[in-house]
């Protein structure tokens, strides 16, 4: 089988491609298993779409951030 000790309450699974032990990331609430050998990626159920709203959230902070920077500038000139 492919699971073996724990992180974040998790079982380490190992890659079914390289058979090694792969990294546990930890973004948010997601949790992602990747192999440092080959790069593979591995989410559980619906994981990517936790991603996607992650990766729009971000993305919305920042398109925020830059526009409020530009107002900053326009403002003291």
């Amino acid at each position: 089988m492919f699971f073996t000790k724990k992180k974040y309450g998790e079982k380490l699974l190992k890659c079914p491609r390289c058979r090694i032990y792969m990294k546990k990331i930890k973004k948010e609430d997601v949790i992602i298993d990747v192999c440092e050998k080959c790069n593979g990626l591995w989410l559980d159920d619906h994981e990517i779409d936790k991603l996607n709203a992650l990766a729009k959230r971000t993305s919305v902070k920042a398109k925020s951030k830059k526009i409020s920077k530009t107002k900053s500038k326009v403002k003291s000139k």
